[in-house]
């Protein structure tokens, strides 16, 4: 046995002997174990670094404690060595052992160590304190014969004090182990606050004689809308004084707003929670005056009739018709859904004669329609729903133009005349075009227009209703731009204009607003996006690659990066991926993760099926009992990123959201030792229990995405991959998770629940956080910098566990 005395004490470890080489790979080790974030293991570091080791061992009086300290330092090397948990108190031991140490150095080294030690104290200390950890109360679930015990379905009870408590615990815990991290926190959100308070606008569009504006202030959270009658040169009238009406919620997400026809009434729903009720009130725009605020505990969706006295609101599965002025206890029933596998909108016609009610579950549709100016009528079917056949419907002149999957699985666009709407009479406007989903169209007098999803990107094609011949609209690539273009999040509300309004975007690219003459061929820039102004795009460059997943098929995946901070050898990557309900995950501008990249992350986004990003087909290969292609698209993509020099493999995070919170869960179970680090903002994560539960918004609605549990196959198909129900008795990843007291979409339980079970099952000492917004709900906080204290604490957090 080799003997190297440290702090006067004879340590019989065995070859090699202790010294900074040993204290390294105990840093090393506590680092791997989750115990401490990096900055808190700072002074080891500088210990390190000194070349000439220890001087001058501490006298006589202090030997004992430091032999006390040594048994310590013995035993917590041993621990490291043999793989097993560092307990706490050991740690306490070491940290307390670094100012003894310190004692033995050069006097100059020794104060400027002792000065970090100092400063770290706090840090380390919050950093010992003790995950909160969930009670157990075993509820016992039996469904097809079989027993499925829940530890921790009690956390469901929202208003229990209890889970208050713990929620709270929980925060206070993640809090705790930010703290080391807040310079960086702090650093991060000086970098986003400047961009998201920048002074914004939505261009003025053209609706029913007036011009209508949204803008942002300079530093303001919420927007004011404004209008001008006639032209822009016309004095600004406002309509809604967004941050005036929120000054005193701390929460106010403005919902649907909508003007009278008769221009006299601004209508807006609000909801004050984030649970996604809304109070609808409607105001006099002469006066300012509120006019009507009784109808409360409803959605979002109204439309006046013409006759400007008469609003049709939704509440859950009904249509009610309201009188302005009078109170909602007078309020008519017009329309109650009975299959509650269906959700029902409203909307209006961009002629203004018909107010539409959409019934839809997630494969079928059935539209009906009324008069605007006949609101006492009933609503007339247009189609008879079908399984399997989706449609939606416009209306201008004499006749209904049709968005409809029928003999298209990638849909098409047919019309009808007014007097006979019935799919029997429909003719063919846009054919299909199989691989490319025909996802949206906006209708004008002349012209009408569609936009095109395939490979990832989005693309328009104009056309002359008088003889459908093709206008060259200007792409992505003759403006100079790898973009997505499209009609989403602009409006087109005027059907006489020969202007179409249209909107680029890409990986390097910040959104762009354009005018499209299209009887002239004149395009013109309507808006830059603010982030132009800081936004060096030569700096980056945009990538695509595909990957293989287990079946063959080829995962296309975007990839961004900031040229002078790629590695050779593999960079630090962000993968964000979502893949559910046809939603395409399009590659734009990645403004919440430039941090990231600017401190040389590469991002990527893995198109998974499950979105609709390669048509029809990609969606149906990634839902029901084709779900799990998702999680392997995913992991395959990431396998990609590594193996292609684009992704450091120790220093891989994912990110996903909601549905893509479910993926999140999955890959954690499925491949845990691919990442470093994953965040899961609201995640679903309870499918089976959720999904058993009619009471739970939404649930009853998405059987034809994730499937019914009372159908044993399809039950036991969502248990094979359910994350909370496949949590193993494995080591983690490091995993931040995130949700919304008042979410109405993903319970707040979800992720509660799962990471209890994950503290409670798991083998590692990675990071396990979960935060709760106590006041929040699926969106997250209001206003527009609600997100930025949330975005820097997720950068800070990978940055702070990159190896």
């Amino acid at each position: 046995m080799r003997q190297q005395k440290v702090l006067g004490c004879p340590l019989r470890l065995g070859s090699p002997p202790i010294n900074l080489q040993r204290l390294q790979s105990v840093h090393s080790s506590l680092q791997d174990a989750g115990m401490m974030h990096v900055q808190a293991l700072q002074g080891l570091m500088r210990i390190k670094a000194m070349r000439g080791g220890l001087r001058n061992c501490p006298s006589a009086s202090n030997r004992r404690n430091s032999r006390s300290q040594g048994k310590s330092l013995r035993r917590l090397y041993r621990a490291c060595l043999e793989g097993r948990e560092i307990v706490r108190s050991t740690f306490r031991g070491i940290f307390l052992l670094l100012p003894t140490l310190v004692a033995g150095l050069t006097p100059g080294l020794a104060q400027e160590i002792q000065g970090k030690l100092d400063a770290l104290s706090p840090a380390v200390s919050t950093s010992l304190l003790k995950a909160p950890i969930a009670k157990i109360k075993p509820k016992v679930f039996t469904e097809h014969g079989r027993q499925r015990v829940d530890n921790y379905d009690w956390l469901r009870e929202r208003d229990s004090p209890e889970v208050l408590a713990y929620l709270e615990g929980e925060n206070a815990y993640a809090d705790a182990r930010l703290a080391v991290i807040k310079p960086l926190i702090e650093e991060i959100r000086a970098e986003l606050t400047p961009r998201a308070k920048a002074t914004d606008f939505n261009p003025p569009f053209f609706d029913n004689g007036y011009y209508y504006q949204r803008r942002f202030v300079q530093g303001s959270e919420y927007q004011v809308i404004v209008r001008h009658k006639g032209t822009l040169a016309s004095p600004a009238e406002v309509l809604l004084d967004v941050p005036a009406l929120a000054a005193k919620h701390a929460q106010f997400h403005l919902g649907k707003w909508a003007v009278s026809p008769n221009n006299a009434y601004v209508g807006y729903a609000v909801d004050f929670t984030g649970d996604q009720s809304h109070r609808i009130f409607v105001r006099s725009i002469a006066t300012g005056r509120t006019v009507d605020d009784g109808i409360k505990d409803v959605d979002a969706d109204f439309v006046f009739a013409a006759d400007a006295k008469t609003l049709f609101y939704t509440v859950s599965n009904q249509i009610w018709r309201h009188t302005i002025g009078r109170k909602p206890t007078t309020d008519v029933l017009v329309y109650e859904e009975h299959d509650d596998t269906f959700e029902i909108t409203l909307s209006q016609t961009k002629s203004r004669k018909f107010i539409l009610l959409t019934i839809k579950s997630e494969q079928t549709t059935e539209v009906r329609y009324l008069a605007a100016d006949r609101p006492l009528d009933k609503f007339k079917v247009l189609e008879p729903r079908r399984p399997g056949v989706r449609y939606s419907v416009d209306h201008l002149g004499d006749r209904f133009f049709i968005h409809t999957n029928l003999r298209a699985p990638d849909f098409r666009i047919v019309t009808a005349s007014q007097a006979a709407p019935k799919a029997a009479n429909w003719r063919e406007l846009v054919p299909e075009r199989r691989g490319r989903l025909l996802a949206n169209f906006e209708v004008f007098d002349k012209y009408v227009v569609i936009d095109e999803e395939h490979d990832a990107i989005k693309s328009m094609r104009a056309f002359r209703l008088a003889d459908m011949s093709e206008i060259p609209v200007p792409r992505s690539a003759e403006l100079g731009v790898t973009a997505v273009g499209g009609l989403a999040g602009v409006v087109n509300r005027n059907p006489s204009s020969t202007v179409l309004r249209y909107r680029t975007v890409g990986p390097i690219e910040p959104e762009t607003i354009y005018d499209f003459d299209m009887e002239s061929g004149a395009l013109t820039t309507l808006k830059q996006d603010p982030a132009t102004q800081w936004f060096k795009q030569d700096l980056y460059d945009v990538e695509r690659i595909t990957a293989s997943a287990p079946d063959g098929e080829q995962i296309p995946v975007t990839v961004v990066y900031r040229k002078d901070r790629r590695r050779p050898a593999g960079s630090p990557i962000l993968i964000e991926g979502y893949g559910a309900y046809c939603i395409s995950q399009l590659p734009i501008f990645p403004a919440a993760w430039l941090s990231l990249i600017d401190r040389g992350f590469v991002y990527a986004i893995a198109h998974v099926r499950g979105g609709c990003e390669m048509g029809q087909r990609w969606y149906d290969q990634g839902r029901m009992f084709n779900k799990r292609n998702t999680f392997t698209d995913f992991i395959a993509a990431t396998e990609a990123l590594i193996s292609q020099g684009y992704a450091d493999a120790r220093n891989v995070f994912a990110y996903g959201a909601s549905a893509g919170g479910l993926l999140m869960g999955t890959i954690a179970n499925l491949r845990p030792d691919l990442y470093a680090g994953i965040i899961a903002d609201v995640p679903f994560v309870d499918v089976v229990t959720t999904m058993s539960d009619p009471t739970i918004p939404l649930t009853t609605l998405e059987y034809e995405e994730w499937g019914n549990p009372a159908i044993k196959e399809q039950y036991e198909y969502m248990l094979s991959y359910s994350p909370y129900d496949n949590v193993a008795a494995q080591a983690y990843p490091g995993m931040f998770v995130t949700t919304g007291l008042n979410d109405s979409q993903v319970l707040y339980a979800e992720p509660a629940k799962w990471v209890a079970r994950l503290r409670a099952t798991k083998t590692d000492g990675n990071d396990l956080l979960l935060k709760t917004n106590m006041s929040a709900g699926h969106s997250g906080p209001s206003g527009r910098l609600g997100s930025v204290e949330a975005s820097a604490r997720a950068m800070a957090w990978m940055i702070s566990r990159v190896r």
